[in-house]
């Protein structure tokens, strides 16, 4: 019993050495922006969703599958937005093309 709880142990102390860094404090605060910029667009969204019941007890149960459906799309629509903020930046209204953000030509002088 000991031989187990010693070698549980063991395999505790070389997992935690796989934990990953802490995130700064900027990136907290994009990947908080991006969550928040997401929210919004996913309640602005699926407005009309939040006015459906689910309607068990019908036969087939067609419409609250729909419904599933239309929620699960949603939310992975969501999940992506998130992502793709997270991977190009928060560009906060910032001109794109093709999704990404266009960066701003810096003009270097002597």
């Amino acid at each position: 019993m000991t031989r187990i709880l010693v070698l549980g142990a063991v395999a505790a102390l070389c997992l935690s050495g796989c934990a990953s860094a802490p995130q700064s404090q900027a990136d907290q605060a994009e990947a908080a922006a991006c969550t928040s910029q997401a929210d919004a667009a996913y309640q602005q969204h699926t407005l009309n969703l939040e006015a459906r019941t689910a309607q068990n007890g019908l036969r087939y149960g067609a419409p609250t599958q729909l419904f599933a459906g239309e929620q699960m799309g949603a939310m992975n629509a969501r999940d992506n937005q998130i992502a793709n903020c997270e991977q190009t930046g928060n560009n906060n209204g910032q001109p794109e093309v093709n999704g990404v953000p266009v960066v701003t030509p810096h003009i270097v002088g002597n």
